[in-house]
């Protein structure tokens, strides 16, 4: 066997050093980890994303039903009921007020049971027609 040049030592640039793996591994580690996080924080808020969007279906729906009744049916106060989305109890609201005899104003509401976030809330007119 022949042994390397220069009495057994090998000739420089013919690989990495310890200390650069090592300086590559922790860069492409912290890369990793905050795509990790990115990742993690998108993804809870396209679960807020879908929890709204439902809410806004929701409150829209009651509130065009609300809309379709006719003026002279609609009575004034409040109303409540539970509704479940995503496994989460909301209580939904719909205050009816007569601004004017002939108009009423109709606020429907979505919020979580224990409070917090998201809620939604919208408003519309009925008018005797």
């Amino acid at each position: 066997m022949r042994s390397p040049v220069g009495g057994g030592r090998v000739p420089p640039g013919g690989g990495f050093t310890l200390i650069e793996v090592i300086g590559a591994l922790l860069i492409f580690s912290a890369g990793v980890l905050m795509v990790l996080r990115i990742t993690a924080s998108l993804s809870r808020q396209m679960d807020r994303a879908a929890v709204t969007s439902e809410l806004v279906v929701r409150t829209q729906e009651w509130l065009d039903s609300l809309e379709a009744t006719p003026f002279d049916s609609l009575a004034t106060g409040m109303r409540t009921d539970t509704v479940t989305i995503r496994g989460q109890p909301y209580v939904r609201s719909a205050t009816v007020t007569a601004v004017t005899g002939l108009l009423y104003r109709v606020e429907v509401g979505v919020v979580p049971e224990a409070g917090g976030e998201p809620s939604y809330a919208a408003t519309s007119y009925s008018s005797a027609r």
